[in-house]
């Protein structure tokens, strides 16, 4: 008898498969043996490779929302929230963290061909420029972002910043790269220097 998939464990270790192998590289035989189950189990649970390939996506869209949102709420200015929050999301990542974006890895994978999976990346990436535009506007009340631009435009520039940053990474940019690239991306929140709150 199939053993039955505990899901969110089978969740996590799908999204773990089809970041480092992308839905391509990923087979049923490479996701029985990582999930410890035989295909009907997985087919039962999920119903096939391209809803588990689905819920493993929408699960890392809340992983990232819910990680972004507590980096900006744990840090004592608004600005001081952004400036730490797109410094490790455009910061290179260890041997042991997954390269890239698992949003932007599926996007230049499967969003031309998969409206399914289009929709949940619009979806990750529609959230995440909400969470920082609203910091973006704490920043703007404190006086410590430009007010002369959009909150919806500056946060958009910064997504766009980190996410063009996970696709550097994938063709091992060094960290002096990286780290020169998010001070550039966060110096478009400056505010004149005469705007300026003194310390």
């Amino acid at each position: 008898m199939a053993r039955k998939i505990e899901r969110e464990e089978a969740l996590d270790r799908a999204l773990t498969l089809f970041w480092d192998h992308g839905y391509r590289g990923t087979s049923m035989e490479m996701l029985t043996t990582t999930l410890g189950v035989e295909k009907p189990s997985v087919y039962a649970s999920f119903g096939s490779k391209q809803q588990l390939y689905l819920e493993a996506l929408d699960q890392y869209r809340q992983l990232v929302i819910d990680t972004v949102q507590a980096s900006l709420n744990d840090a004592p200015s608004a600005r001081a929230g952004l400036d730490r929050t797109v410094r490790r999301m455009m910061a290179r990542g260890g041997r042991s963290e997954r390269k890239g974006c698992f949003a932007t890895n599926s996007a230049l994978e499967r969003a031309d061909n998969d409206p399914e999976v289009q929709a949940i990346i619009r979806e990750t990436f529609a959230q995440l420029t909400t969470v920082f535009r609203k910091a973006v506007q704490r920043g703007q009340a404190e006086g410590s972002v430009r007010g002369d631009r959009s909150a919806e435009l500056l946060a958009h520039y910064l997504v766009n910043g980190i996410e063009g940053a996970r696709i550097l990474e994938r063709t091992k940019a060094s960290n002096r790269v990286m780290g020169e690239a998010a001070v550039l991306t966060l110096s478009i929140l400056d505010p004149p220097a005469a705007a300026r709150p003194q310390p």
